[in-house]
């Protein structure tokens, strides 16, 4: 079949069920529509992903694992940053090839290694269809064809896999392969710098003592959601760790950064009242950990120990997290209920540092969701229980 029969079907049939296509295969003889429904399948889900790569419908993605397992274009132009100008850098973790195609833009020579031959086959040909021949692609295990090489390199960079035996999910960086923490001086010893994305569900300070060699550590976020922990080792790494918390935004981004210590040192205000705003921190920060150095460099108060809700009577700029005003407060009782009854129809609601879960405290009040407003329901300080009502 010809190359531009094909591309010229998936570009007809791009958004088209690919189960459907697949049931009226024989519709269309000359066209292989099992490659094709597999391409278009994948391509529904990198529109958003990783649209530079949906403008080339050429591209082959040999099955979903490996676009699930693979990083988003934002994430992937996020890690630039680790890339000295004309540097030499190494992909251990090949994969789709979405972070190393991305990487190499900055690298004068880079290198792809990935064991399995049927995603090698795919970042041949797909970097070759997005203009770049140059990328040396090893078909093999990277740390192997590490071990070989007498040269070192300005930046390696890996992905351990987090699927074990059954393709069951692991979360510890022992259980991922390779295992970062038996390599680890061997990486040093072949790079200035070591690059590693990790789970996002990892403990940080747990990770941390694992890891002393670690220069920064950064929670990489994308529209709120938690997507990435990248691990940067230096065999210099002597001074405490920069914790990086950064979140993605269509207009821009939320950064926060500071070294661990600073954290249990600062000096944090708890609220005696709950001010006209209430500021909920965004999730790339609570899993960063800045709680008390939240109120500090925001100037807000926060509303006690086990309750990362803020509270001030003017909005500090760059907040990184939701803002809500406050519109009322009530106290926690019987009589409460009554009355959010009997004013209300609906609403959002969070339930924080709260004797009651956000379903239960919703099957009480028996209020809708949605709407214009928030209830938060929390603990202050003092003790005292809070039903917190804000508009969006």
């Amino acid at each position: 079949m010809p190359e531009d029969t094909y591309i010229k079907f998936v570009t007809e049939h791009d958004g088209d069920d690919p189960g459907r296509l697949l049931l009226s295969a024989n519709q269309w003889p000359g066209v292989d529509v099992r490659r094709a429904a597999r391409n278009i399948a994948a391509r529904a889900r990198i529109r958003t992903k990783i649209p530079s790569w949906y403008a080339h419908p050429e591209l082959e993605y040999p099955g979903s694992l490996p676009l699930e397992q693979a990083s988003s274009e934002a994430t992937a132009l996020y890690k630039q940053q680790f890339v000295p100008a004309g540097a030499r850098i190494a992909d251990l973790t090949g994969g789709l090839g979405v972070d190393c195609w991305f990487l190499s833009q900055r690298a004068a020579e880079a290198h792809y290694c990935e064991l399995k031959s049927e995603l090698v086959a795919a970042a041949r040909h797909n970097f070759a269809a997005l203009g770049r021949t140059d990328i040396e692609i090893h078909e093999g295990s990277g740390t192997q064809w590490l071990l070989e090489q007498s040269e070192t390199f300005d930046l390696i960079y890996l992905d351990p896999a987090r699927r074990g035996a059954g393709q069951r999910r692991v979360y510890d960086i022992s259980d991922c392969e390779p295992n970062l923490l038996e390599i680890k001086d061997m990486l040093l010893a072949k790079s200035s710098r070591t690059l590693a994305k990790i789970s996002p569900m990892a403990d940080i300070s747990r990770t941390l003592e694992q890891f002393p060699e670690t220069r920064e550590l950064h929670v990489v976020a994308v529209a709120g959601e938690v997507k990435e922990l990248l691990l940067l080792l230096e065999d210099s790494a002597k001074e405490e760790p920069l914790i990086v918390a950064h979140d993605i935004l269509g207009g821009g981004a939320h950064h926060f950064e500071f070294h661990p210590q600073q954290e249990p040192a600062a000096e944090v205000r708890y609220a005696g009242r709950i001010g006209k705003f209430l500021f909920q921190p965004s999730k790339v920060i609570l899993k960063a950990g800045a709680f008390r150095l939240l109120s500090k460099r925001f100037g807000l108060e926060k509303l006690a120990p086990s309750t990362h809700l803020y509270t001030a009577d003017t909005i500090p700029e760059g907040f990184p997290g939701k803002v809500f005003e406050v519109e009322t407060t009530f106290e926690w009782s019987k009589d409460a209920l009554r009355r959010l009854k009997q004013s209300y129809d609906r609403m959002e609601m969070t339930a924080l540092n709260f004797p009651l879960a956000t379903d239960t405290l919703r099957k009480k009040t028996r209020l809708a969701g949605g709407g214009s407003r928030h209830l938060f329901a929390t603990t202050l300080a003092d003790k005292s229980k809070k039903l917190i009502i804000c508009r969006f």
